[in-house]
Order: structure tokens, then C-alpha cells, then sequence
């Protein structure tokens, strides 16, 4: 890790501390909620905010195996429905402050927090606007002050170095920005980061240029003549509404390369966790070795762009992979291509089993055993596993059995399978 990241690092968390005991700008400390029905958004203050009802009592549903469903890790068990109002407000000189992973606050000028578009998470779940982590901070350093309209793409937790996330519950929000109509007046975004070229990349590739964009992790303190917010893209839980994959199929889709050729051979991809620290696979190599025989290629997805990305996605065959944010790219897979996601018994969670069946993906799932006892998700996420690579060949043995027609007995699906 470079010094300059440390060193920034660092800082960050002396503020943090230090934000909890020494008072400082203590006037920029909120003095209560604002909370509002859309039943009846007449009765908001146009001075403190406008409203925008975007979908009302939108029923999203979780697309899981009653066994994959009784499997689930129990300090995360899923619901398997949603409703959620979405709505975008106007906030005229808002401010919006952030720690980056457990809140974010969107501040009326009358210094109440707005409930509905401002998040705050405890241990991964979304807790009330009251339990906002702002109104712990006692040191407030000045707001960077910006002239005109400015929407908000900030979401707490890991959308701030995650692409599975950037993708989940950043983005999307855009989706409720032009359905509220006001896309078109926004004169700058402010994300939650800039350091990855996935982040970059991708608003490119949206129209959104450099020149607009604040990183929320550089100002975490803003204040704008207006400020635009969102209801967060999942509401206050995970399950995945329809509206949501649709966009990013909608806007990234189209990069993809047409594969109709006669001579285009389909793909079948490994992805692969070596660059990450958490939640490595111990044991790749025997895996790859032994996937090796039905054409699988490894790659490290963060080492190529999107655009490569969706075009390689596009020509998938088959996906294999641990669960974790390379996972993602299914959205740029077409139709029908096979996915296999391998969990560790101790963290199962839902996100990429709730997308593979709504974009039409042939889902299948191996569960290995883990090495030790998995007790919440901060554990699970770090927890490196060993895949029982037998299971892996079987679940790729019976997608080549059907497309042979063939009917397979699991027991003897593969030939044994032995530890080098």
C-alpha cells in the first residue's frame, strides 16, 4: 500500500475519533429529523424540500430455492419480499455530510436530516434517520461550498470501493433522477469515489464527464444552491427490484459485441479472487487444473475494463466463480449463459442468487465446507475457503450433459478427483 494511501488513511481516522470528542463547527450538528408521508407531500415545507414520488409501493421478490434458502447464513437471512416507495427530493442549499461506510446524511437548511434519502447502517443493516451517524459527530470541518444543482450518488458501506456495489446501489440511482425529470439540471455529481477506473469509466460511458464529478471520500462535506437526493436503489433491505437490473442492462448492454458468427466460439470463464485479500480460494490451482479439461479460461476481472468486461461477459458459455463482487459481471451475460457460484457454508448472502433467475440466467450453486465457524458477516468476508472441486466438476458435468441430452447420476458425474 502506498505511503500517500496510508498516510490518508490515517487522518481519516484520527478525524473520525477525534470527531466524537472535540467540539468543532459544532453548527453544522443537526437539531432533528425531517420526516414526511407521500401520502400527502403537501404538507412539506417547499422551503425544506420538494418531493418526487417515483414508484409507490413497488413489491420486489427474492428468486431462491427453498434448499438454497434454508442454507442461507442465519445472521443474514434474507426476506423474500419488499416494498419500498422511491422518490427523489430537491433540498434548496442542502448539505450532505458522510463517513463513507456507515452513513450518509442529506441536511435541509433548516438542519434536520431528511429521512427516506439519507442512509445509515448498522452492521450492514439500514437503521432509522434518527440513529444517523451524524448526530454522534461533535467536530465538523467546513463544507466544500458548490454553486448550482447537485445529485447525490453517495450509499455508505462498500459502494465506495466495491463494483459489485457501484453497480447495485450507486448507478441505479440515476435511473430515479430521470424518472423524476430533473436529469437535465444537475450541474455536478457527487460519487462516493473516483480511485477506481471501473467508476470513471462507467460514467463515461453514461455521458456523465469528469469535469462534473466530486468524489464523496475527497468531501465528505458539501453544501450546493440545490441539492438532489435519492431514495437508495435497494430501499432499506438487499432484494434486487426489476427497475434496477434493467438499467444497467439497458445502458451497458449495448457496448456489447455482436457474437452471431458461426465461428465465434462461446466462452467459459473462472473468476478468479487473487487479487483480492479476503476470501481467497486456498486451493485455485488444483480447481483450475482441474477445470482445465472442459475449456475454462481464468481471468482476474479487475484487470480489465468495463468495456472488455461486457464484451467478454457477452460471449460467455459458462461462469464460474466464487461468491463476491466479480460475480457482477452476469449482467453483461446474455440469456441462458450457465452460472455456478461457489460459497463457503459460513457466508451465503443473497445478492447474486436474487439477479442470475431475473436476467435469465441458468443458476446453480456449490456449497463447500468452511474451516471454521462463521459467526456475522465481517467474519464470512474475510474468510478464505478450500472448494471442493468434485462438487465443482459435477455442477459442470450436468450443463454437458444437458446439452448431450443425457441423463447423469451425480455419483458418477466426474471421474474421483484426488488432492496433488
Amino acid at each position: 500500500m502506498k505511503l500517500t494511501t496510508l498516510y490518508k488513511k490515517g487522518l481519516k481516522r484520527i478525524k473520525k475519533v477525534l470527531g466524537r470528542y472535540i467540539p468543532y463547527n459544532t453548527q453544522y450538528k443537526p437539531k432533528g429529523v425531517c420526516s414526511f408521508s407521500l401520502d400527502d407531500v403537501s404538507q412539506v415545507d417547499p422551503e425544506e424540500l420538494t418531493v418526487h414520488p417515483i414508484y409507490r409501493h413497488l413489491k420486489s421478490y427474492l428468486r431462491v430455492t427453498d434448499d438454497l434458502y434454508a442454507a442461507c447464513s442465519d445472521y443474514w437471512k434474507p426476506v423474500k419480499s419488499v416494498e419500498t416507495d422511491y422518490m427523489v427530493v430537491e433540498v434548496p442549499n442542502g448539505r450532505i455530510y458522510t463517513d463513507n461506510q456507515n452513513s450518509v446524511a442529506i441536511v435541509s437548511q433548516q438542519n434536520r436530516v431528511i429521512e427516506n434519502v439519507s442512509l445509515s447502517l448498522t452492521n450492514g443493516k439500514v437503521t432509522p434517520a434518527s440513529q444517523n451517524n451524524i448526530f454522534n459527530q461533535l467536530y465538523f470541518t467546513a463544507p466544500l461550498k458548490v454553486e448550482g444543482t447537485l445529485f447525490t450518488l453517495l450509499t455508505g458501506g462498500a459502494g465506495i470501493n466495491n463494483i459489485s456495489h457501484w453497480f447495485v446501489d450507486v448507478l441505479p440511482r440515476l435511473h430515479l433522477l430521470q424518472k423524476a425529470g430533473l436529469y437535465n439540471s444537475i450541474d455536478w455529481f457527487l460519487v462516493p469515489s473516483l480511485r477506481y477506473s471501473y467508476q470513471t469509466e462507467t460514467l463515461e460511458m453514461l455521458g456523465i464527464p469528469k469535469e462534473k464529478l466530486i468524489a464523496g471520500d475527497e468531501h465528505p462535506h458539501v453544501i450546493a444552491d440545490r441539492v438532489v437526493a435519492s431514495t437508495a436503489p435497494r430501499g432499506s433491505n438487499t432484494i434486487v427490484p426489476e427497475w434496477l437490473w434493467k438499467f444497467n442492462q439497458e445502458h451497458f448492454f449495448p457496448f456489447a459485441e455482436d457474437n452471431t458468427a458461426a465461428n465465434e466460439k462461446p466462452l467459459r470463464l473462472y473468476i478468479s479472487r487473487s487479487d483480492s485479500a479476503i476470501r481467497n480460494v486456498l486451493n485455485e490451482q488444483e480447481l483450475l487444473k482441474a477445470l482445465e479439461p472442459y475449456g475454462f479460461v481464468n481471468i482476474i476481472s479487475s484487470k480489465y475494463s468495463i468495456l472488455e468486461k461486457i464484451q467478454m461477459f457477452s460471449k460467455a458459455e459458462i461462469v464460474i466463480g466464487a461468491s463476491g463482487a466479480g460475480l457482477i459481471n452476469m449482467l453483461f451475460c446474455r440469456p441462458g449463459t450457465k452460472l455456478i457460484e461457489i460459497f463457503c457454508e459460513g457466508f451465503i448472502l443473497e445478492p447474486f442468487y436474487d439477479i442470475a433467475p431475473k436476467i435469465g440466467l441458468d443458476y446453480d450453486y456449490v456449497i463447500c465446507k468452511g474451516n471454521s465457524k462463521i459467526k456475522n458477516a465481517d467474519d464470512g468476508q474475510r474468510e478464505h475457503m478450500t472448494v471442493e472441486i468434485d462438487k465443482v466438476l459435477a455442477a459442470v458435468a450436468r450443463i454437458e450433459a444437458e446439452k448431450t441430452n443425457t441423463k447423469i447420476d451425480d455419483r458418477t458425474a466426474v471421474p474421483e478427483h484426488h488432492s496433488l
